[in-house]
């Protein structure tokens, strides 16, 4: 280039000093010359249009997702509001001011965009002086319905027949919102009106009347509580059985702007986001003062979002639509600078350059466009929210792996990894709470390997490596797979909790384990498979016995299809005691499969099975008959407890099955004991609690299982009407040796105590752990230390040696 400008340079010197008689000889120089800047004028503008669209798109995209966040993060808060909704109407009970204080504190604890949140429940003309008395009597001094006048100003409310006042709140018992009555102002009677009519959440923007900030833009969320069992099919049915409303105060500002800093959002666009009452046309519009801002309210700022590239969306909270608008930041990288427009030009000035220019242009807007191409693909081969690749990008990589390994023979790995109790965290937590941990995860999974593995989420919980370039690929494995399951297994941090999960890990090389890319895949979910039954949160090394094992699984199944159409098992009984007198007070039935070749199989070996197929419906069914026709004959005292599996909840004839078994054998309900764990009510709760009231109607009881490990929650002890509830045997294992053991222990039946539940220990095989629960005062205990499962007939001749004993006495 420096040489070409030199040639340029003389020629135009040269051009000089040619005599005026000879202009012929400047025409090709000022054609040049012309020509040259022209082309450099045309192609400037064009490089700089280009730019423009480019910054111009990579702008909406930024815009469009932080909107996705802002939505989702609302859509966090008003599914909390929905959680409440729920409480109010699956309770059996009135809920106390107690109840709700705690329940909504630890509902909103760390979300800071909510203000208040409140209960207002129907209250007709009758039920006035009670209900003033019953807040009075809970410490909210001078409790009275209040009417709320246009000015914010407050005054008795005068008679009426119904009154929709603040009973609870997260206010202080001192604020005046207590007892202010929202059907007595228009504008807010009209919101709480739609929500009941429409059975949805109703929203409407809000002045505060109660503002200690000044100019908080409030929004106001009300949504309908029906009395729990009662129609809601249409508007006459949601206006009759309405109980009230739960209603939470937003500050707006507040919340999207924890929103966005929880979520690290973009700083390179500013947003707006103006009420949907405005009324106004387009153009106005942009000039209104909006409920949020991103940036401060300037002139310049304004003058942004009335002039130059803007981008525009919804925001919906519950049935209101707040507009969003965007522009790219002051001095940020969506701002267009056009700096390929001026080297352009300043390239084309160079007359004699034009045609290296114009390639290196050309090559340059060739090598943006692959780049765009290049990030398309990227896009396609990425896993949006943990931002790894996925699943097609990581098979992409493999199959070139794959193909060097063929031509090379060089080695590598792939270690299939699956999440250990991350259901338990989405369905105790939320799916929000899931997300973060698989980012957390991803995160750490990032930071242990190195640059030339390939690492991606295959979707779920489930992710995948390959690992290659290793002196001792085998070595090499194991000592990545050792790696991944000490990071993960350290505690994760959640917004208010702190989670601890595993991970199971499966590991296939090539060429040892083939050179097959789906083989390859289905040996390394083998392993992991393997890793999960071994005990999870461990990794295991394919080996050629596990395709057996698998087709041995097959036969299995097959084996269990039979055993069940033939009846080829039986029903050993597990005795407890009551741990202070030492009578026995019942037995637990469980299920042994006596195969015709293999013997008497354990459950561990066929129940998962049985799970995973669907054949623990039919076979639980067989196990509640059996257990009821056995214990129909044993002393009237003695009660029969029979596990109930969550696949079994699922079927709906499911309470009809246990009332025939009753009818059939002749067992008194209140004989029967229902065992299930707490995983049955994390799915559809309403619906399970509901079936659990039947059986309790009709006089069967009902145990919590394996009560203390995974995400036991005490709200399930109060929602749900236990008799009992089973401590876990790790618990009872680590008593003797562990103090946090035998506090928890000890938690556990003052809680259980105070909420009229018994206590059933399990896994008792020590005097010691006998007599240091009794001491506890744990109610029952079972284990082999009090006796193994034993066969029908087994149990029955202990039952007529206890008998013969007290005949004797």
């Amino acid at each position: 280039m420096e040489n070409q400008s030199r040639n340029i340079m003389g020629e135009t010197a040269l051009g000089r000093r040619i005599p005026a008689s000879s202009p012929g000889r400047h025409l090709p120089a000022l054609a040049a010359a012309g020509i040259g800047l022209l082309l450099s004028l045309i192609a400037a503008y064009a490089v700089g249009r280009w730019e423009q669209r480019v910054t111009r798109v990579e702008f909406e995209g930024v815009a469009s997702t932080e909107l996705i966040v802002m939505q989702n993060g609302v859509n966090e808060y008003l599914s909390r509001l929905g959680a409440l909704r729920t409480l109010f109407e699956s309770a059996n009970d009135d809920v106390t001011r107690s109840e709700f204080e705690v329940f909504v504190g630890r509902l909103f604890e760390n979300h800071s965009g909510i203000l208040r949140v409140g209960w207002l429940p129907r209250v007709n003309r009758k039920e006035r002086a009670d209900y003033e008395a019953a807040a009075v009597s809970d410490g909210v001094a001078g409790y009275q319905i209040k009417s709320l006048g246009p000015d914010g100003g407050l005054s008795p409310a005068p008679q009426s027949n119904e009154y929709f006042p603040v009973f609870f709140s997260t206010e202080p018992k001192t604020s005046f919102v207590y007892g202010v009555d929202y059907s007595t102002e228009p504008t807010r009677w009209a919101t709480l009106q739609r929500a009941r009519d429409n059975d949805a959440v109703a929203v409407m923007p809000t002045r505060l009347f109660y503002d200690l900030k000044g100019g908080t833009h409030g929004v106001l969320v009300s949504v309908p509580i029906y009395v729990k069992g009662t129609s809601r099919t249409d508007v006459a049915d949601r206006r009759r059985n309405l109980a009230g409303y739960v209603v939470g105060i937003f500050d707006l500002a507040h919340l999207l702007i924890s929103i966005r800093t929880a979520t690290g959002a973009s700083s390179d666009i500013a947003i707006d986001a103006y009420p949907p009452d405005l009324g106004r046309s387009a153009g106005p519009e942009y000039r209104s003062v909006p409920d949020y801002s991103s940036v401060p309210q300037t002139s310049q700022s304004r003058q942004a979002f009335a002039t130059g590239p803007r981008w525009s969306g919804t925001l919906r909270i519950g049935d209101a639509i707040w507009r969003v608008r965007a522009v790219p930041a002051a001095g940020g990288r969506l701002t267009a600078r056009y700096g390929g427009a001026l080297i352009a030009l300043a390239a084309g000035l160079i007359v004699t350059a034009f045609a290296i220019v114009y390639l290196g242009l050309a090559s340059r807007n060739s090598r943006q466009i692959a780049l765009t191409n290049r990030r398309v693909l990227e896009l396609a081969q990425t896993d949006i929210l943990t931002g790894l690749p996925n699943r097609a990008f990581f098979l992409e990589q493999l199959e070139k792996l794959s193909s060097c390994e063929r031509g090379r023979r060089e080695t590598f790995s792939i270690l299939m990894l699956d999440l250990d109790r991350f259901k338990h965290v989405n369905d105790s937590l939320g799916h929000a709470a899931g997300d973060a941990l698989l980012r957390q995860v991803a995160h750490r999974l990032k930071s242990t390997l190195r640059s030339t593995d390939v690492l991606a989420r295959f979707g779920g919980d489930e992710f995948a490596v390959v690992q290659a370039e290793c002196d001792d690929q085998r070595a090499g494995s194991i000592d990545l797979a050792t790696r991944i399951s000490k990071l993960i297994a350290e505690p994760f941090l959640l917004p208010g909790h702190r989670v601890e999960i595993g991970t199971s890990i499966g590991i296939a090389m090539a060429p040892e384990h083939g050179s097959d890319q789906e083989q390859l895949l289905k040996k390394a979910d083998l392993a992991m498979y393997r890793s999960k039954s071994a005990g999870r949160n461990c990794y295991t090394l394919y080996d050629e016995a596990m395709s057996a094992e698998l087709e041995a699984r097959n036969t299995l199944e097959g084996d269990l299809r039979d055993a069940i159409a033939r009846c080829q098992f039986e029903v050993h009984y597990q005795p407890f005691f009551d741990l202070q007198t030492g009578d026995r007070k019942g037995a637990e039935a469980l299920v042994r499969w006596r195969h015709p070749t293999r013997g008497l199989i354990p459950p561990d070996q066929f129940i998962p099975l049985a799970e995973e197929s669907g054949l623990i419906v039919p076979l639980g069914e067989w196990v509640l008959r059996r257990a009821c026709d056995d214990a129909a004959s044993w002393p009237a005292d003695i009660k029969v407890a029979v596990n109930l599996s969550p696949v079994q909840f699922k079927q709906a004839e499911l309470f009809d099955v246990i009332q025939s078994a009753l009818r059939n054998s002749g067992l008194p309900p209140e004989r029967l004991e229902i065992e299930i764990t707490e995983s049955v009510l994390l799915e559809s709760a309403v619906e399970n609690h509901a079936f659990i009231e039947k059986l309790k109607s009709i006089g069967i009881s009902l145990a919590l299982d394996d009560f203390g490990t995974g995400y036991s929650s005490l709200s399930r002890l109060t929602a749900f009407p236990f008799d009992k509830v089973k401590i876990d045997k790790s618990f009872i294992g680590s008593l003797m040796k562990s103090y946090k053991s035998s506090a928890i222990v000890s938690s556990i039946v003052t809680l259980a105590r105070g909420l009229d539940i018994s206590i059933t220990a399990e896994g008792v095989e020590t005097r010691e752990q006998f007599e240091r629960l009794r001491t506890l005062g744990v109610h029952f205990a079972q284990g082999y230390l009090l006796g193994r499962p034993v066969p029908i007939d087994e149990l029955e001749r202990q039952f007529r040696a206890v008998r013969s004993h007290q005949d004797a006495a």
